[in-house]
């Protein structure tokens, strides 16, 4: 029925002894007082002398010849009250005695009575206080265990204030714990795959340089020997492609610096567009008047919109896309962001084929691209570069039908003049 030492056990004792312990005191003064006062109501000794002396009075009366009417009148009608009464008395006093045999009997099962009543709401209320605690120890081994707690059942609006404020607490705190948990992995496998990246491109360079020099040497003897332009094209296209990898992976080990400036995306993208887009793609930038510069390490940021808007190019020039190659960047700002006085806002939105909604986080990951010659190093770039700027980047669905990439970056505090520093005279 109960634990050992358990909380239900130890309220259902305390709440049995709160109901059944004044209870039982009530029912035992009751019977001590109910049979006093039967007792002294049902006696007929009172009734006995005064019939005893009313039979003399009478018998005095009846031997007297000559009687006096009213006198007459008023003993017949004393006569009648006093064996009325007598006879009530004699009632009262059979009925006292047979309630006195009772009242044991009474009182026994009244008392078994309370013990039942008090027995079922005191294990009910013991239950129901209980219960949302072990629920609550329950919930907790459930974040400690990285598992999502339960929805909100039917029984919790019934539920005391404080127990309905501490689960809507647990769940918060549920919530905040996974998505600390989640930011210290992904800072973790962002790390890992830094150190990682890092050591790659430095182990990557050291090749790179004689392989460039041979792939030109080659490319030289290819245009005496035509045997040799197809393996001399492979070997430029080849070393290219490491090249651009060890780039990469450079770029994923190398953390924005703490050198910051301030950056106008709107200038920024501007020039991306001019220099890393090709001619047959339509561009458009939407930039709002006034939109505040950010501060940033500006060849850091101007790394991760250029891996965007190149991921952007390739996506709009596929050979089997349907929409005629778009792009268009939107830089605005939003307030209430950052929380220090507002954020910039970059989107940047292609006609390419999208991405899948069930893709939208991974294809952050720095293991993970959905063409076959990505290495899955350029969207992770831009994600440990925004972060490291304080800011986030996510993907979404773009109106012009491909995908939309959404950067958030706070705003860069406002300079101080160099004479708010000067000393007052």
């Amino acid at each position: 029925m109960f634990g050992p030492r358990s909380l239900e056990r130890r309220l259902f004792g305390w709440l049995l002894a709160v109901a059944l312990v004044p209870g039982l005191l009530v029912l035992a003064a009751a019977v001590i007082v109910g049979g006093r006062t039967l007792s002294s109501l049902g006696t007929l000794g009172p009734w006995e002398e005064v019939a005893t002396t009313g039979r003399a009075v009478f018998q005095a009366a009846d031997s007297v010849p000559a009687v006096d009417p009213a006198l007459a009148e008023a003993l017949g009608r004393h006569r009648e009250g006093l064996s009325a009464s007598v006879v009530q008395a004699s009632r009262w006093q059979y009925l006292a005695e047979r309630l006195l045999e009772l009242l044991p009997w009474i009182v026994a099962a009244l008392a078994l009575l309370l013990t039942l009543v008090s027995l079922v709401l005191s294990r009910r209320l013991a239950r129901q206080l209980a219960r949302p605690i072990g629920e609550l120890v329950t919930w907790a081994d459930l974040m400690a265990r990285d598992e999502p707690l339960p929805g909100p059942g039917r029984r919790e609006h019934r539920e005391v204030r404080e127990v309905a404020a501490l689960r809507r607490a647990l769940r918060g705190a549920a919530q905040r714990i996974a998505e600390g948990r989640a930011r210290a992995l992904e800072s973790e496998r962002v790390r890992a795959w830094g150190e990682m990246a890092r050591r790659l491109a430095h182990e990557m360079k050291n090749p790179l340089t004689p392989l460039r020099l041979a792939a030109h040497r080659v490319g030289r003897a290819a245009a005496e020997d035509p045997r040799l332009e197809e393996p001399a094209t492979v070997i430029a296209e080849e070393t290219a492609r490491l090249q651009e990898m060890a780039a990469q992976f450079a770029a994923l080990g190398r953390p924005p610096s703490d050198v910051r400036s301030e950056v106008d995306l709107g200038e920024l993208a501007r020039g991306l567009l001019a220099s890393d887009v090709p001619p047959e793609v339509d561009t458009e930038l939407v930039a709002a008047p006034g939109v505040p510069r950010v501060a940033g390490d500006y060849e850091a940021l101007m790394r991760a919109f250029r891996n965007l808007l190149r991921n952007a190019v390739q996506a709009v020039t596929e050979p089997d896309g349907v929409r005629p190659p778009r792009i268009r960047v939107r830089v605005e700002a939003a307030a209430g962001g950052a929380a220090a006085g507002g954020e910039v806002i970059v989107t940047l939105e292609d006609s390419g084929p999208g991405v899948p909604d069930t893709l939208a986080e991974r294809i952050f990951e720095p293991d993970y691209t959905l063409r076959a010659e990505g290495t899955g190093l350029g969207l992770a770039v831009v994600r440990q570069v925004v972060g490291g700027h304080g800011g986030s980047v996510e993907a979404a669905a773009s109106e012009l039908g491909g995908a939309a990439f959404i950067v958030r970056l706070p705003v860069a505090p406002p300079a101080v003049p160099d004479h708010a520093h000067e000393e007052t005279p």
